[in-house]
């Protein structure tokens, strides 16, 4: 790594430091959330059936915006999965990623890819190829952070890969199910080797636990190893723009015009809701498809209750006592309320989807348009995010 890039890098991390951590942007929640994870967690994995479920949600608040995001949600996913019947995999595939691995970086990287593969395969149970619910190995290793941040390290590829390139760190961990966790935590070893030699660093970070943020410091992390603190700065430096002043001359970069380039993360944003709306309204219609199935009964709102005889996928046929057989598409007479299934929580699990099923023309349109802008502009974005496009024009 070079030096002189990281001293700059961690002079800018301090200069900003009361920026970062005031009331609008409170980046100490990380310390917090690492406190809170383990025993929310150990309490859900020593549950049983329905109490797991519960107790896994309570885990997942205390993750924060760590994992989950406003669209991308894979930790909401496995509790989904573990709600429709398969909460003991789930249960198991976290007391394996927590299975003890001694510190080998090559059993954790098998580890992770283990709970990505299971995952995967309930998230396609459910709810097919759902960009949504997507594991990878950023959530994973959310995960495993969490719980044992001392031995763990937290992977945001944006963030890593800006922080590699300008601290000129040469070497290349890959992406995706490529991803060489060896690499990644050599260069966050590398990291905390020099967090711990600057004094000004420790006594800025030490600062978190006394400056009030949180009302009683034993409910933050006490970071011994210094690994939140590596993922902070690598986090920060992407987030607060904290690179300022550095240059790198490694890897001879290709000068890519700024404008197009905040165009293009812009325009990913933009796709990116617009892929969230479309997976959500797959995701209603299946549902749909799974509760309105032969011998159950409904209501409708002229013809009183029956039963379906019959479902096509996009339609079913209902014998009621008062008219006999009738034929309704069921997205639409469930969306305008014209016909209700007769099953436990139905109203409360449809509500989620009603507004995307609603505006399902208008949902794929705007995919459409999203992808057809976004397109051209595929270069300047990072390799993830690329990635993430183009497996999604292949589902």
């Amino acid at each position: 790594m070079n030096k002189a890039n990281l001293q700059q890098l961690f002079s800018n991390y301090i200069a900003k430091f009361d920026y970062m951590n005031d009331t609008e942007h409170a980046e100490w929640f990380k310390w917090v959330s690492a406190k809170r994870f383990r025993p929310a967690m150990d309490n859900a994995l020593s549950a049983d059936g329905s109490e797991f479920v519960y107790l896994l949600k309570e885990a997942k608040k205390t993750a924060g915006i760590l994992v989950d995001g406003s669209h991308v949600q894979p930790f909401a996913g496995l509790i989904k999965f573990a709600e429709k019947g398969d909460s003991a995999e789930v249960q198991n595939m976290f007391k394996d990623l927590y299975a003890e691995d001694g510190g080998d970086v090559h059993i954790k990287q098998e580890k992770v890819f283990d709970f990505i593969d299971r995952s995967h395969r309930l998230r396609d149970k459910y709810f097919y190829n759902s960009f949504r619910y997507k594991d990878d190995v950023h959530s994973v290793t959310g995960y495993m952070f969490l719980y044992d941040p001392d031995h763990n390290y937290l992977y945001k590829y944006s963030h890593a890969r800006e922080f590699a390139k300008y601290t000129e760190f040469g070497e290349d961990w890959g992406s995706g199910t490529k991803t060489r966790l060896d690499i990644y935590y050599r260069m966050c070893d590398q990291l905390v080797e020099y967090i711990k030699q600057e004094s000004a660093l420790l006594e800025a970070a030490a600062s978190r636990y006394t400056r009030g943020w949180v009302s009683d410091p034993q409910k933050m992390h006490p970071d011994i190893e210094k690994h939140i603190l590596a993922f902070d700065i690598i986090y920060c430096g992407y987030t607060y723009g904290l690179y300022e002043g550095i240059t790198y001359i490694k890897g001879n970069p290709i000068q890519i015009d700024p404008a197009k380039r905040e165009k293009a993360y812009e325009l990913f944003d933009k796709w990116q809701h617009a892929r969230e709306a479309f997976d959500l309204l797959n995701e209603g219609k299946e549902y749909l498809n799974s509760v309105y199935q032969p011998g159950i009964e409904v209501h409708h709102v002229s013809y009183g209750n029956g039963t379906i005889q019959k479902n096509t996928g996009t339609q079913i046929e209902v014998a009621y006592d008062t008219v006999g057989m009738k034929k309704i598409g069921t997205c639409k007479a469930a969306t305008l309320e014209v016909i209700e299934a007769l099953v436990p929580g139905y109203s409360e699990e449809f509500d989620e989807y009603r507004d995307n099923i609603k505006g399902e023309n208008d949902i794929k349109s705007l995919l459409s348009f999203a992808e057809k802008n976004l397109a051209p502009y595929l270069v300047y974005l990072d390799e993830v995010k690329r990635d993430a496009f183009q497996e999604s024009l292949n589902i």
